[in-house]
C-alpha cells in the first residue's frame, strides 16, 4: 500500500470556505480514480510547529502503479489546479507500507 501525503499553506486571502470545498473535492476523488482505498483531509492540529500548512490530506492507495496513475488522472487535474490556486506551498510526501 502505498499513503500520499499532502500539506497545504493557503495563501492569506483565501477563506476558510475555499480550503473546505477544495477539500471536499480531493475527498471526492477516491470516487472517481481507481485504487483509492481511503482520504481522510483536516485542519492542522498542531499550530506551534507547522510552519503556515494548516490543512492537509492523506490517501491510502492499492500500491504504485495506481499512484503512478493518479497524476495525470483528469479529475486529479482540476484538483490539483485547485490547490495550487489557494495555496502559496503545497508539500507531497509519499511513502510504501508494508
Amino acid at each position: 500500500m502505498i499513503i500520499h501525503t499532502v500539506l497545504l499553506n493557503p495563501k492569506p486571502e483565501v477563506s476558510q470556505e475555499e480550503i473546505a470545498a477544495a477539500l471536499q473535492h480531493v475527498r471526492e476523488l477516491q470516487q472517481a480514480i481507481p485504487g483509492i482505498l481511503d482520504v481522510q483531509v483536516g485542519a492542522n492540529l498542531n499550530s506551534s510547529s507547522s510552519k503556515g500548512f494548516t490543512h492537509g490530506f492523506v490517501m491510502q492507495f492499492i500500491d504504485a502503479e495506481h499512484l503512478k496513475a493518479y497524476a495525470p488522472h483528469p479529475a486529479h487535474k482540476v484538483v490539483s489546479d485547485e490547490l495550487v490556486r489557494i495555496s502559496q506551498n503545497i508539500i507531497d510526501f509519499d511513502l510504501e507500507t508494508d
